[in-house]
């Protein structure tokens, strides 16, 4: 049961980054669909998907992250499907790994995503979407530590 203060995020994982996502800002996650590429994109813009009837960017969260190009080799495992302006943007991940729980105090000592690119990526990201730029701004990367407490059914690190 949630605590009090507590928001739900989507857990997922890029690369070696664990990474939480607020939920209110997913629409759904899903297989990956074909990616038509962009010219001229930033090396995070995979390029445009058709999603729902509708087309949306395509951000690898690995790329956005480490500052090297997507792999586009097809073996992403899931699109995450996030509100944006005017439509909606999938973000590509390497897995989605359920929903958790955190509290504020636990918020406090995780790092902001966005913290983690400090590859240029921002003033990019700032001029393609600025509700997407806020949403990553409110996810978080996860440590390993944080990451093992929340797999324990007490919530708790084991000793």
């Amino acid at each position: 049961m949630p605590t009090q203060g507590a928001r739900c995020f989507l857990m997922v994982r890029a690369r070696a980054w664990m990474c939480a996502l607020p939920l209110e800002e997913v629409e759904e996650t899903m297989r990956p669909l074909p990616v038509r590429p962009v010219a001229s994109a930033p090396v995070f813009v995979r390029g445009v998907s058709v999603v729902r009837g509708q087309s949306a960017p395509v951000v690898s969260l690995a790329a956005l992250l480490d500052g090297e190009g997507a792999a586009g080799s097809g073996d992403t495992a899931r699109f995450v499907s996030l509100k944006a302006t005017g439509g909606r943007v999938a973000l590509e991940v390497d897995a989605v790994l359920g929903l958790r729980w955190l509290d504020e105090a636990t918020l406090g000592d995780v790092p902001p995503l966005l913290r983690a690119s400090a590859h240029g990526h921002l003033d990019y990201l700032g001029a393609l979407d600025g509700q997407l730029m806020a949403v990553l701004d409110a996810a978080h990367l996860v440590p390993p530590d944080v990451w093992a407490r929340l797999e324990q059914p007490s919530g708790k690190a084991s000793a």
